[in-house]
């Protein structure tokens, strides 16, 4: 196969007379986030809800902890987001011993409100569906061989074909 030969013709005099801007030092996005105003008020304002979440992660029940995140702080109000109802029925059982985990880590508080946020829970990464590995599709495969034509041949060759 022969390809097109592509040629450019570089122009001495127009290169000259294209400069580049002057390069500027490198500056870490982290450190624009630290000085620019406006965005250090968020980064510490996520730097309180991300420590605050751990603290009250490490109090909870294991297969609730995950699910929780604290959303908001409002002076001495801290606002906690479950994906579900329930979780939050099991969350608002918790209350009492949450602000005294909370007060332990000098975080003093004198309401915990829970608030539901379904969609947060489609924001969890599910788990892709469950595969049949392939050992155990060699006895469907050799049920298909030894079928005659019929309608479970039939239904066990569609099986095979959603694997």
């Amino acid at each position: 196969m022969e390809y097109p030969s592509i040629s450019y013709h570089f122009n001495s005099a127009e290169a000259n007379t294209q400069r580049m801007p002057p390069t500027q030092s490198f500056n870490p996005l982290a450190r624009v986030i630290e000085t620019e105003p406006s965005l250090a008020v968020w980064l510490r304002r996520h730097q309180l809800e991300t420590a605050l979440t751990r603290i009250v992660r490490a109090h909870l029940p294991r297969l609730v902890a995950g699910q929780v995140r604290v959303t908001d702080v409002r002076g001495r109000q801290l606002e906690l987001t479950v994906p579900s109802g329930a979780l939050a029925t099991t969350v608002r059982q918790q209350i009492p011993e949450l602000l005294t985990a909370l007060a332990s880590h000098s975080r003093e508080f004198n309401a915990i409100l829970v608030r539901v946020q379904p969609l947060a829970a489609f924001m969890i990464a599910s788990a892709p569906p469950p595969r049949r590995p392939p050992p155990a599709t060699a006895p469907l495969q050799t049920l298909t061989r030894s079928l005659p034509d019929c309608p479970l041949k039939d239904a066990v060759s569609r099986l095979m074909k959603r694997k």
